[in-house]
């Protein structure tokens, strides 16, 4: 478990966003209320509420003992940016005192059937992947669970007070944990949301509609597979150790004979896969050599392959592949059995795409 100074104090007041059903009738017995108003509580909560001066049906009395001992909103929406193709980009701020003003970014893909929301686990990220514009911004704090979860809860309440139009999902089906962070070097945080988005009177989102993004930190997979068994997805873009190690840094403490046995081990349920991630970069690993050594290291029985555009950010010193030769290398893959698809980039124009995500933390 990660034991980093920016790690939250376990002292804090409990948070809204992960409280649950129990622990508010505890709350509830604590200050003569009847046990049904925890019920009216996290009914509120679920659907995006977090502001107990909003839930209708709660007595003025009970909104200030909630005010009073809980950490009712432990993010603030600073602004939220609409792309053409409907991808909402929404930065937050964190409301903790000693790290107030730090910003995160989430990301919600809307399509006909589905609604995913990409969310943060970290201000920054710990690692230092050159190609990825969030870790040019370096580490500054892991978030708290009930941080992690109110992204999903504040996405879900704007979705209420301002459908998407057309005929594009208005709920939130899917949660990835894509966004800002490295998941798995805030354990703590990330399994702790997960109980919460799992829970029955959390979410009760299923598994397999949860997926959490790695960079490859073995122990921690191990740990995830064991406890919770959701979806994973492996930022791998390149089967080479001594490329890997340049573009994935933590290649050199979790090399790819670790990890590949790491993914052996982590269990699937039915007609479930893991995804490893691969972000196409022109003449870096886009190569014939980087394909074969993609060829060997995959799986097919357990693991498929989602090839990504590189998405632009000022300052990138890489490029990214064609268009037609993601195709081509797709193919490949495709030929050898290998399931390989290229992600369609979304919200680019708003710098929601894949690795875009950077919060201006001193521009509010």
């Amino acid at each position: 478990m990660p034991n980093s100074s920016s790690t939250p104090n376990n002292n804090d007041k409990p948070q809204l966003p992960v409280i649950s059903q129990s622990e508010l009738q505890d709350l509830m017995k604590k200050h003569g209320q009847p046990a049904f108003r925890a019920k009216q509580v996290i009914d509120w909560r679920n659907k995006g509420v977090l502001n107990p001066d909003a839930m209708k049906n709660i007595p003025g009395e009970l909104r200030h003992i909630l005010n009073a001992e809980l950490i009712c909103e432990p993010l603030r929406l600073v602004r939220r940016e609409c792309s053409v193709d409907g991808t909402r980009k929404y930065v937050f701020a964190l409301n903790r005192p000693r790290f107030s003003g730090k910003m995160v970014e989430s990301v919600l893909i809307p399509e006909q059937s589905r609604g995913t929301v990409c969310i943060s686990s970290q201000v920054g990220c710990v690692l230092d992947c050159p190609f990825c514009h969030t870790g040019t911004q370096g580490f500054e704090a892991n978030l708290t669970a009930g941080e992690i979860v109110a992204q999903v809860l504040m996405i879900k309440a704007d979705l209420h007070n301002e459908p998407l139009a057309g005929d594009l999902h208005n709920e939130v089906t899917h949660i990835v944990y894509m966004g800002m962070g490295e998941p798995l070097a805030n354990e703590t945080g990330l399994h702790d949301s997960l109980i919460a988005l799992l829970s029955d009177d959390g979410l009760k989102l299923s598994r397999r509609r949860i997926t959490v993004s790695t960079s490859g930190l073995v122990p921690q997979i191990n740990r995830l597979g064991e406890a919770f068994n959701v979806n994973l997805a492996i930022s791998l873009h390149s089967a080479i150790d001594s490329l890997r190690d340049t573009l994935v840094p933590i290649n050199k403490k979790h090399p790819l004979k670790q990890l590949r046995d790491c993914l052996n081990r982590y269990s699937l349920g039915k007609q479930r896969h893991i995804t490893l991630e691969y972000v196409l970069l022109k003449e870096t690993n886009d190569r014939e050599e980087d394909i074969r050594a993609l060829i060997d290291f995959v799986n097919p029985e357990r693991e498929r392959v989602n090839l990504i555009q590189f998405n632009p950010y000022p300052g990138s010193p890489y490029d990214g592949s064609s268009k037609e030769h993601m195709s081509k290398f797709a193919q490949q893959l495709i030929s050898k059995g290998i399931r390989a698809t290229v992600r369609r980039s979304r919200g680019q124009d708003i710098m929601a795409a894949c690795g875009q995500l950077k919060a201006e933390t001193s521009k509010e």
